[in-house]
């Protein structure tokens, strides 16, 4: 028997059961007469938990290891394969962009929709409505159908209303990875508040700082199965460890996000560390290379190259500069950053680079390429910047 806000499961377990190949159509059945062939998949298995009412739960894991099935299961979208699930109370939940919404309805009859499905009276609905939609900062889309919005305003919208019909259990799926960082600090805001009230809340993240600054303890999952649970930072911790161990492949052009034309353009870049091996998942404090390839489409003479590091949201963080570039037309060019150690502490960064004539003329610019990610392996994940040095304390002099 539970109480409110209470989570157990027991064993727990989704299977789906994966159909490929064969014909999947009459002309494909006539022409090929392929066979369908299944495989079965475990996409959670084996989940032992006890979430207390109140606390704050993170869970974390790489992509397809399991952590949105687990959550639909909490939030009853799924039905368990195997084992035990108990929540007591109200849930709520906001696992994806535009779940629970009607498209053809206005934003605020889709508040009106989502209550319903909740069990709030439309009584409360009245009493709050202008609240939810100020929240959503909708005030001007209320009355527009929720087909015409993006997915910020579906994020926000989905947000607003699942903090306003005050669930016991709280479920939410990367919720803070839409919106400007305006809207995010009002979620974080809220989160606080729903903390302090008493509400038990479950947090799916690819934000380890989020996770640390949210969570009283943490689930990991590895393909489905637990192979970390405890407090926040023991379970950070081997999950940097685990993706710090996993390596990648090189990253090209493909990767650069706005690159506006010019004399020059951005070739095939790379990031490895220490050992050599092309990558883009380090440590902290490991050494670090960058390798750019520039291209000149016409001459080039006393240019100036800045290369800037920034962070996810983009800011630059750091800049570099090379004054006194020539190149020649045809001309491909490498360009190397050597960093002894990282000096970044935990987070998503990302290179930017600006080539420019002695008169300012641009002549390349590139944004938000080589992206990479740096993991603090002792768990802690509070600031950007790695500060190292030793702190203590001195012996205090007498007089």
């Amino acid at each position: 028997m539970t109480v409110v806000g209470e989570i157990i499961t027991e064993g727990l377990g989704r299977h789906f059961r994966l159909t490929t190949g064969g014909p999947r159509s009459l002309k494909e059945s006539l022409l090929r007469r392929g066979r369908r062939t299944t495989r079965d998949l475990w996409a959670v298995r084996g989940v032992d938990l006890h979430i207390r009412p109140g606390e704050t739960f993170g869970i974390v894991g790489h992509n397809g290891s399991g952590k949105s099935t687990l959550l639909k299961m909490l939030a009853g979208i799924f039905s368990p394969s195997e084992g035990r699930l108990a929540i007591g109370g109200r849930v709520g939940s906001l696992l994806e962009v535009g779940a629970g919404f009607h498209i053809e309805f206005t934003g605020a009859e889709n508040v009106y929709l989502n209550a319903a499905i909740y069990g709030i009276p439309r009584a409360y609905v009245d009493e709050h409505l202008d609240e939810i939609i100020a929240f959503a900062e909708l005030e001007e889309f209320a009355h527009m159908p929720v087909k015409t919005y993006s997915s910020g305003m579906y994020t926000r919208l989905g947000f607003a209303v699942s903090m306003h019909i005050n669930p016991d259990v709280l479920l939410l799926d990367e919720v803070l990875a839409v919106g400007d960082e305006a809207f995010q600090r009002k979620c974080i805001s809220r989160i606080f508040d729903y903390q302090a009230s008493g509400g038990t809340l479950v947090f799916v993240s690819h934000d380890a700082s989020a996770v640390e600054r949210l969570c009283d303890r943490a689930l990991l999952l590895d393909r489905g199965q637990p192979v970390a649970l405890g407090a926040t930072t023991d379970v950070l911790r081997e999950y940097h460890r685990r993706m710090a161990a996993h390596g990648s492949a090189a990253v090209t052009v493909a990767d650069v996000q706005a690159e506006r034309a010019g004399p020059v353009r951005l070739g095939a870049t790379t990031t490895a560390g220490g050992d050599g091996e092309v990558r883009q998942r380090f440590v902290e404090g490991e050494s670090f290379t960058l390798e750019i390839e520039v291209i000149a489409a016409a001459e080039v003479r006393d240019a100036t190259a800045r290369l800037g590091l920034r962070d996810a949201s983009g800011l630059v963080l750091a800049r570099q500069v090379l004054a006194n570039v020539d190149l020649e037309p045809g001309e491909r060019r490498q360009f190397q950053l050597d960093l002894p150690m990282l000096p970044l502490h935990s987070g998503d960064f990302s290179f930017s680079l600006d080539v420019t004539a002695p008169n300012g003329e641009p002549l390349l610019a590139a944004e938000r390429f080589a992206p990479f990610s740096v993991y603090s392996l002792d768990g802690v994940v509070d600031g950007v910047l790695r500060l190292g040095g030793a702190l203590q304390a001195k012996t205090a002099s007498t007089t």
